[in-house]
């Protein structure tokens, strides 16, 4: 059982419940594939409006570059909006996830439509869609079955001991901790998640393992020429931040159904483990006093034997 799931089962361990996140849970990376396929439909309307018959937007293009000969100046048009457009939107989503990986895709998606345009400009369109914009479609499916992979390879384990999370996809990350490890558990529902009874749940360890930091940081500088070829500046800035439980959807209960009820069953737990060093001090009192009547009782035992 334990090679199944990834991980080795302590002695007299046992599993509780199995988890996997619920499939609205992942919404926002499956909305990140849907949006590149509306995107090559904008661009393809910008395209076929805008670019490709405004003759007199290609004549002024051609009198400004000719940096790739051999291919049309509306593709060239067509593949600067692109990489614009993906830089952005890179840009932005990576600000609002916390994380650098939606920049890295966009570019990604860049290179391979620039490859694409540059290295294969004939024919230009593809079943009336200009090349680069296949680069969406084809972003959009398999980003969509890789987003639903991923999902699945997500499982998280609660034992009468610890919390075990595993993702497998591409690589396996594994982790886990002691209910007694447990400093505070973290629970958010979003909108969909209060519709649909679903929620991510992070377990704080005592190291501070679980938070992040939201910060705002505000500058302000200025300079001043000094003499002919000198500049003379300052600047002051200030940061402050909060902590606050995050992260990734493999180090976290992601999306998990009912989280209410996982709440409630990790809450058990650690009771149980708070209240077992009580009960193991209690069962050693009670074990000491009965060995010492158990001494008493035989003392007496002995001095009665002597008197006869």
């Amino acid at each position: 059982m334990s090679g199944d799931y990834g991980f080795d089962l302590l002695k007299d361990e046992k599993l509780d419940v199995l988890i996997r996140p619920h499939p609205l849970s992942f919404v926002k990376y499956y909305a990140a594939s849907v949006y590149l396929l509306l995107l090559a439909i904008a661009l393809n309307e910008v395209y076929q409006k805008y670019i490709r018959f405004n003759q007199a937007l290609l004549d002024f293009l051609k009198n400004l570059t000719t940096i790739i000969p051999w291919v049309r100046v509306e593709s060239l048009l067509l593949l600067l909006i692109l990489w614009v457009v993906l830089v952005l939107s890179g840009l932005i989503i990576g600000v609002l996830w916390v994380s650098k990986m939606p920049l890295i895709y966009m570019v990604l998606i860049g290179v391979a439509g620039t490859i694409l345009e540059i290295y294969f400009p004939e024919p230009p369109e593809i079943l009336f869609l200009p090349k680069p914009l296949w680069i969406l479609i084809i972003s959009f499916i398999v980003g969509f079955l890789l987003v639903e992979a991923y999902r699945r390879g997500h499982r998280y384990f609660l034992t009468n001991y610890r919390i075990v999370t595993v993702k497998r996809f591409i690589t396996r990350e594994i982790r886990e901790i002691m209910y007694d490890k447990i400093a505070d558990i973290y629970i958010n529902q979003g909108l969909l998640g209060r519709i649909f009874n679903y929620g991510t749940i992070i377990p704080v360890s005592e190291s501070g393992f679980g938070l992040g930091e939201d910060a705002a940081l505000a500058s302000l500088s200025a300079a001043a020429p000094i003499g002919k070829k000198g500049v003379m500046g300052v600047s002051v800035g200030g940061k402050r931040g909060v902590s606050r439980p995050r992260a990734a959807t493999y180090f976290s209960l992601y999306g998990v159904p009912n989280p209410r009820r996982i709440r409630g069953i990790i809450g058990e737990r650690q009771l149980e483990f708070k209240e077992a060093p009580i009960l193991r001090r209690i069962e050693d009192l009670l074990r000491e006093e009965k060995k010492g009547k158990e001494k008493e009782g035989g003392y007496e035992g002995e001095g009665e034997k002597g008197d006869l």
